[in-house]
């Protein structure tokens, strides 16, 4: 409790959880930046989700806290990419700033892959000219209701409940271009050809996606970290639920 206290007063948002089973189906559920972990639980242990969390996400950041530090924890630790290996207990400010750190390290290489996403973009526009642009919107109806989403196609404006939402060009494509396939799973290669026009492997179009996916949970979700308009499904790709 008092380490949940601790992160908010930094402005992060928190989501506990009271067991390795716990923490893993939040994980499979919706996106985080970072995982601070116990290796000590009654059953799954601290290593075992350390490894599931690094297959389900592997640009999660990671953070061990225990009460309880060994050699093969530490060797598995560095194994699996944890960048903080912390004992117990911690002094104020310490964790605080290995914390900021890792957000830091989180919203950097997001922040590189956007740019890489839209260079990739912009030379794959210079190099095929003809090609058209943002074609998901073309053959829409003036506007569609999918359960609380709204879309105007004509003047490009989202809305949930009714709520206006500011959204960026590619984001208004990626929702709408979903909005199209509303109850079906697309997979992150079909998004990426039909939304940025990039080709590119499943893996490589997940992670270049990713960036894009937790913005617009932010922006559409009324509990970013509990989706129930942008569905993931693992494994397969992305959906729109919808109500019909």
């Amino acid at each position: 409790m008092m380490l949940e206290v601790r992160l908010r007063a930094m402005g992060c948002t928190v989501v506990a959880a009271a067991s390795g089973e716990a923490a893993l189906a939040l994980l499979c559920a919706g996106r985080f930046a970072l995982l601070i972990t116990e290796l000590h639980f009654d059953r799954m242990d601290g290593v075992a989700l350390m490894a599931q969390a690094r297959s389900l996400d592997p640009e999660l950041e990671l953070i061990v806290l225990t009460g309880g530090p060994t050699l093969d924890s530490a060797i598995a630790a560095v194994e699996y990419g944890v960048h903080t290996y912390m004992r117990k207990p911690v002094a104020v400010g310490e964790l605080e700033q290995r914390v900021a750190a890792a957000l830091e390290r989180h919203r950097t290489r997001a922040e590189r892959a956007t740019a890489l996403l839209h260079l990739s973009v912009n030379l794959r526009r210079i190099a095929e000219p003809q090609a058209p642009t943002y074609r998901v919107a073309e053959a829409q109806a003036p506007s569609q209701q999918i359960g609380l989403l709204g879309l105007d196609t004509r003047r490009r404006q989202a809305s949930v409940s009714g709520r206006p939402v500011p959204l960026s060009r590619g984001e208004f494509d990626l929702l709408l271009c979903l909005a199209q396939h509303a109850g079906q799973v697309v997979s992150p290669e079909q998004l990426m050809r039909e939304v940025f026009h990039y080709s590119c492997t499943h893996d490589e179009a997940r992670s270049l996606l990713k960036t894009h996916i937790h913005r617009l949970r932010r922006k559409i979700e009324p509990e970013p970290h509990t989706p129930t308009l942008l569905l993931s499904v693992r494994g397969a790709g992305y959906m729109l639920a919808s109500d019909n």
